[in-house]
């Protein structure tokens, strides 16, 4: 019997977080990926760990108003291909009609870290100064259909930083 309650105890905690991995996943399968710019790139956070400390440049379809307030508010995506996408704040029922959109809730809060591992962070430093000279880097969000983003990738030039780190601590 304690055998069973032991193991029981053991198996809730375990299985709670295979299902919230297996929720974050598909969130991140099911989600539409957009690319965003970002800016000022804070590769030393000290208090939070090793984390990228970044802010979104959304690309304003016209002068950036605020929410004033008001529920129900959304940032509308417009598509322009390979570009940012234009963005502009609506209410959420109107949002929905357009290309994509995030839900207006506090969106930098989240969106503003990326995680780098300690052994790569001077490595990962060299490649975000050069991306900050040369405008080239992206975050990629997966925005699932009721509008809540999640960061998939940073990307620099097009490639994942990731990718970058691997081949780069390769060629060392």
């Amino acid at each position: 019997m304690i055998n069973k309650k032991l193991l029981l105890t053991v198996m809730i905690p375990f299985i709670l977080l295979c299902l919230l991995i297996a929720r974050a996943e598909y969130h991140l399968s099911t989600g539409t990926q957009w690319d965003f710019a970002i800016t000022g790139y804070d590769p030393r956070d000290l208090f939070r760990g090793h984390y990228l400390r970044f802010r979104v440049a959304y690309d304003w379809q016209e002068s950036q108003n605020k929410c004033n307030g008001r529920t129900g508010c959304s940032y509308c995506l417009t598509d322009v291909g390979k570009q940012a996408p234009k963005v502009h704040i609506a209410n959420s029922h109107i949002a929905k009609q357009c290309d994509g959109f995030m839900q207006y809730d506090d969106l930098e809060e989240p969106l503003n870290r990326f995680y780098i591992a300690e052994t790569q962070a001077r490595l990962a430093e060299d490649l975000l100064r050069q991306a900050r000279i040369d405008n080239t880097a992206y975050l990629r969000l997966s925005i699932n259909k009721n509008g809540a983003p999640r960061i998939v990738d940073l990307l620099i030039e097009g490639q994942s930083l990731e990718q970058l780190l691997k081949e780069a601590s390769e060629e060392e």
